[in-house]
């Protein structure tokens, strides 16, 4: 079979006019495609080096809270990587440091502080149940109580029914402190120790 010359010309010139028609939106398009392309990559590996930042530091805070003053380490968990879910967990462990040495204020603001900021739901309720513990060490019944019903993360039932049991009890309203006492018991049976220090309140209620 023949073949046409012209034809192939005339396929050439309109490749050729099309290029010319549509250069620059198709450069502009492959820029912008390799300039995504880069900067995704570059997201990427900004994430992990910053998640293996975070990791470190957080790892620091736990091998110098005994002894080491880890303050500086928390505050650039909360600063520097908020958005890790390191920056909570080292707000709990500042808190627990602070009561290590009886500065209540100072750990309930912690607490606050992961409460607010962390991004794990069940640091938030451990953070929101110390904080409702620590409210009714002060005897304030109220600001426990509306600290305990945020608690809203699955498996913290038991906790948060035992903590309302305590301010039920301190309210010498026994009906209710009983019901929580008794929801948290159900909850923690078989499971936990936690439910024969719960037993005990329940039978010091009485009937």
């Amino acid at each position: 079979m023949a073949v046409d010359i012209n034809d192939d010309n005339s396929l050439n010139e309109k490749a050729v006019n099309l290029w010319e028609k549509n250069k620059k939106n198709i450069i502009f398009g492959l820029v912008v495609f390799v300039a995504i392309y880069f900067s995704f990559n570059f997201y990427l590996s900004s994430q992990i080096k910053s998640k293996f930042l975070a990791s470190e530091i957080y790892q620091k805070i736990q091998l110098e809270l005994k002894e080491g003053d880890i303050d500086q380490y928390v505050s650039t968990l909360k600063n520097d990587f908020k958005n890790s879910p390191y920056a909570g967990r080292a707000s709990l462990l500042m808190a627990h440091a602070f009561l290590e040495k009886n500065k209540i204020d100072a750990a309930i603001d912690e607490y606050d502080w992961a409460v607010n900021n962390s991004i794990e739901g069940p640091i938030k309720s451990i953070a929101l149940y110390s904080m409702g513990k620590l409210y009714i060490l002060k005897n304030e019944l109220d600001l426990a109580e509306n600290t305990a019903n945020l608690i809203t993360s699955k498996g913290f039932d038991g906790l948060k029914n035992y903590l309302l049991g305590d301010i039920y009890a301190l309210r010498k309203d026994n009906v209710k402190a009983k019901s929580f006492y008794e929801s948290a018991f159900i909850f923690y049976s078989k499971k936990n120790d936690l439910s024969k220090v719960i037993k005990t309140k329940i039978d010091a209620i009485g009937n």
